[in-house]
């Protein structure tokens, strides 16, 4: 009896040590409801149609592309990608949005990163003014959706007016060492910023 009661204390304990210890998304990174660290490549110039036809005196965006994340409190985390291409005759707007749960921990080398696990997602096209949308297949979620990456949170001196969250993706670049500069390339970082509060 004693080490049925033995066994059993010592399961609740490692399960409370377990629940204890969950990952939890840093108090730094969590935004509002309305806010999501972005990068934005869209343009701001726009381009009117002077060709005479159905479509004269039209006013068309540039393109570009928007990244979204949004870290919640219990533990979970929303990817959008917002990709917007326009070319003679052809409109083209393309939408992927993830939700999943995400772990922060630190790597073999003590550096900070997160391990985003996709759950389910949405992929959305307009071609044209023709929308279509399907779910993301569950191997594309697993695979090209469920990512590591290397994380700090910055104040660049350049942009005061925003605070960034530094990334790079670990999958692709795994061999990264903070304390070794020439392990890093600059052009691997994804600048995610949201706007610094006065």
């Amino acid at each position: 009896m004693k080490k049925i009661f033995f066994l059993l204390s010592s399961v609740i304990a490692i399960s409370s040590y377990a629940q204890n210890n969950k990952s939890t998304v840093p108090a730094e990174l969590l935004t509002n409801d309305s806010t999501y660290w972005m990068i934005s490549t869209v343009s701001t110039i726009g381009y009117v149609n002077t060709t005479s036809g159905p479509n004269y005196n039209s006013y068309k965006s540039g393109g570009g592309m928007i990244v979204k994340f949004k870290f919640k409190e219990n533990g979970r985390y929303e990817f959008l990608l917002y990709v917007q291409e326009n070319t003679y005759g052809t409109d083209n707007e393309a939408w992927t949005q993830v939700e999943g749960t995400v772990e922060f921990t630190k790597d073999a080398k003590g550096q900070s990163i997160f391990i985003t696990r996709a759950e389910k997602g949405t992929y959305r096209t307009t071609r044209n003014g023709y929308t279509s949308s399907r779910p993301i297949p569950k191997e594309e979620l697993e695979g090209q959706h469920s990512c590591t990456y290397l994380w700090e949170k910055a104040n660049l001196k350049d942009d005061p007016n925003n605070i960034y969250l530094l990334m790079v993706d670990m999958e692709e670049h795994p061999n990264i060492d903070l304390k070794d500069p020439k392990t890093i390339d600059p052009t691997w970082v994804s600048k995610f910023h949201i706007p610094s509060t006065p």
